[in-house]
């Protein structure tokens, strides 16, 4: 045992001793000396969308515990946060709230910082979203139909914000063209690629298409190429042009041939070269034309027949030596009634220059007298769009027929009207005919393709066109304020009373449009009654069946034609009358009589502007 030191001195040490003891039992203040992260740093996540796991930090003192109230500030490479700085809790922990990432593909980064330490740094490789677009990768190809593609084609498929979406199915499939695939289903690489296998053209020259679709997420495109034809394989009338014609004068209508490949598509750009045979008159433009591209069509602009009985003109090309076709229409005296049709344009189908000649035809067995030979001298378009220059003489009606775009499916079918007439008679010279394209198939499937040109064709010879031009044939017109209109033409009105009509109202009705829903401007003042005539040829709907009546064929007479009443179809009107009810009111022929200035012109080719139109192209 020690003994107590009792000393001054030793007091004082003593003293400072216990001191020393009690100051070293206190703790330092606390400093903010960590900064880590809470779990992972390396976070995933798609482009545009949140992070499902909030970034989070943790601060710690200089004795590792947690720090509360501490600042962190967020900064985000790319993209959207919740909040930029927020405060340490109690457990020492901060977070961003929300991190909604950017929206390209790559790494993108968040750091959280704060005040006298270092910084932690988030990272998110950041996947591409869901494929939202397939596009075709390059232009269409072109090559020969039947052949097979030499580059097959591509698809892109990108998210939302145009990122290459890779590790996707995509699926192909000959959507038109009846072409055929290898390699249909594919996978996009890297860069979003991905490429069927291969591609055989079918057989049908034009635009042909396949559809590719992302098995994922029902995005779609469609891959394009053009088919060419393939080398000409033969050459084919089209159209034989008129079977007649006069001596020393221009045959109507001009032969027209094809020049088409082994699986009959027209082939584009090829020379042609038409020959008159010695003593067969001669042929305009020199004779060499070039095939059109759309059908492989050719034609010379005229053929002026020589003296001889045998007229003969040949067509080849440098393109299938040894292959030729020959044309011999038949000279006869100039006679009757004649009607001149030519096709402007698009030649038509042969299908459409049937309809085009059938009516002609039966036109001309109703009108028997020859009307006058005038020559006709007009600039290009001076009637309408499309039509040509014209200077020639003209043998009683010249036709222009246009298959013309006009306002789409079922509005107005066809229109037509006359443009010139000759002098003095005031009857059709020159005129129009107007067919929808757009109608064209509808016409065909109703069955009344054939029953619209010919109508038209009545319009043009100036039924519902000319019975008030020079004449007085249409009275009590509902554009003159009337409600019964009638033609007053005693030949029509003959032929009506010889119908066994029950109809007690003053002959021959016009139409009224009373009764009828749609009727409009375009079909009334200008076509029989339907409630009396039914589907009769001239009013003005179009059914699969429409006779030709007595009445028709005698209004032509009373506006100056010779004509010949055995050419009408068997009609009457108490059995139009009793069948009307039951019969189906058929397709108005909307606006089908075209507003055109109508020039008069004399023998010698002076023109004379008669009538002025109000409302070009439509009635």
């Amino acid at each position: 045992m020690s003994k107590r030191v009792k000393t001054p001195w030793g007091r004082l040490a003593y003293l400072l001793s216990a001191l020393a003891i009690v100051a070293c039992g206190h703790d330092d203040p606390p400093v903010a000396t960590t900064i880590t992260a809470a779990g992972s740093t390396s976070l995933t996540g798609t482009v545009g969308l949140a992070v499902s796991t909030v970034p989070t930090v943790s601060i710690k003192d200089q004795k590792g515990k947690a720090l509360a109230g501490i600042w962190v500030r967020w900064t985000p490479s790319a993209g959207q946060i919740g909040n930029d700085s927020s405060r340490t809790d109690a457990a020492g922990s901060a977070s961003a709230l929300s991190w909604t990432l950017g929206t390209a593909v790559g790494a993108q980064t968040l750091s959280a910082s704060a005040t006298g330490l270092g910084a932690v740094t988030f990272t998110v490789d950041a996947k591409a979203g869901a494929v939202r677009v397939l596009a075709q990768l390059a232009a269409a190809q072109t090559a020969a139909v039947g052949s097979t593609l030499t580059t097959p084609p591509s698809v892109r498929a990108t998210d939302q914000f145009g990122n290459p979406v890779p590790n996707v199915a995509i699926t192909f499939a000959v959507a038109t063209g009846a072409g055929s695939i290898t390699g249909g289903t594919q996978t996009t690489n890297a860069s979003g690629l991905a490429t069927v296998g291969s591609w055989k053209l079918g057989t049908l020259a034009g635009t042909q298409t396949l559809r590719a679709d992302a098995i994922d997420g029902g995005a779609f495109t469609t891959v394009t190429a053009i088919a060419t034809s393939a080398p000409a394989f033969e050459i084919v009338v089209i159209d034989a042009g008129a079977p007649t014609g006069s001596t020393g004068k221009r045959l109507c209508t001009s032969p027209v041939i094809a020049i088409r490949d082994v699986y009959g598509n027209g082939v584009g750009q090829l020379p042609v070269t038409f020959v008159p045979a010695a003593g067969s008159g001669t042929v305009t433009g020199g004779g060499t034309v070039v095939t059109a591209n759309n059908n492989g069509y050719a034609t010379i602009g005229a053929w002026i027949l020589g003296a001889t009985g045998t007229q003969t003109l040949v067509a080849s090309t440098t393109a299938l030596p040894g292959k030729q076709v020959v044309f011999t229409p038949t000279l006869v005296a100039a006679a009757g009634y004649s009607i001149c049709a030519r096709f402007v344009g698009d030649g038509g189908t042969p299908r459409q220059r049937q309809a085009i000649s059938s009516a002609v035809a039966k036109w001309q067995r109703a009108i028997v007298g020859h009307v006058q030979t005038t020559h006709l001298t007009e600039a290009a378009a001076r009637c309408v769009d499309g039509i040509p220059a014209i200077d020639e003489d003209v043998e009683d009606l010249l036709l222009f027929v246009q298959l013309a775009a006009i306002d789409g499916p079922k509005g107005i079918i066809g229109q037509a009207a006359p443009c010139d007439v000759h002098l003095p008679s005031g009857l059709t010279l020159m005129g129009f005919l107007q067919l929808d394209v757009a109608d064209l198939d509808l016409m065909l499937n109703e069955g009344t393709l054939d029953n619209v040109v010919l109508h038209e064709i009545g319009h043009i010879l100036g039924i519902g066109t000319l019975w008030n031009f020079r004449r007085s044939l249409l009275v009590g017109s509902v554009a003159g304020g009337g409600t019964d209109p009638y033609f007053a033409g005693a030949s029509a009105r003959d032929q009506f009373a010889l119908l066994l009509s029950p109809y007690t109202g003053t002959p021959v009705p016009v139409e009224n449009c009373v009764g009828i829903t749609g009727c409009g401007a375009g079909t009334r003042d200008s076509h029989w009654r339907k409630s009396v005539f039914n589907t009769e040829l001239m009013q003005g709907y179009s059914n699969p069946t429409m006779p030709m009546s007595r009445v028709t064929v005698g209004s032509l007479a009373d506006l100056g034609y010779t004509v010949n009443l055995g050419g009408a179809d068997p009609f009457t009107l108490a059995s139009a009358l009793r069948d009307s009810e039951a019969a189906p009111v058929g397709r108005e022929m909307v606006n089908d009589v075209a507003d055109t200035p109508i020039w008069g012109v004399e023998k010698n080719g002076a023109h004379t502007l008669i009538r002025p139109s109000r409302n070009p192209l439509k009635r």
